[in-house]
């Protein structure tokens, strides 16, 4: 998890606990939401007429916050 969030294992060490749960529950989630869609391509790829005649549908909107990017000369 530390590489995945681009902190150094000492760091992530310092951070409490809820904080590192919740960042592993989200993370499973994900992985299961991409589980899903590797397993369902049809489904992703449907056009939104159809997916919308099949039944209701979700989208998850994830915001990630991180280290801004250095700016590029």
């Amino acid at each position: 998890m530390a590489k995945m969030m681009h902190r150094s294992p000492a760091e992530v060490s310092t951070w409490p606990w809820s904080d590192i749960v919740r960042l592993l529950a989200y993370s499973e989630l994900e992985r299961e939401e991409f589980d899903r869609r590797v397993q369902n391509p049809q489904h992703s790829a449907a056009s939104p007429t159809r997916a919308h005649a099949s039944g209701p549908t979700t989208n998850t909107t994830v915001y990630r916050f991180g280290p801004r990017p250095a700016p590029k000369r």
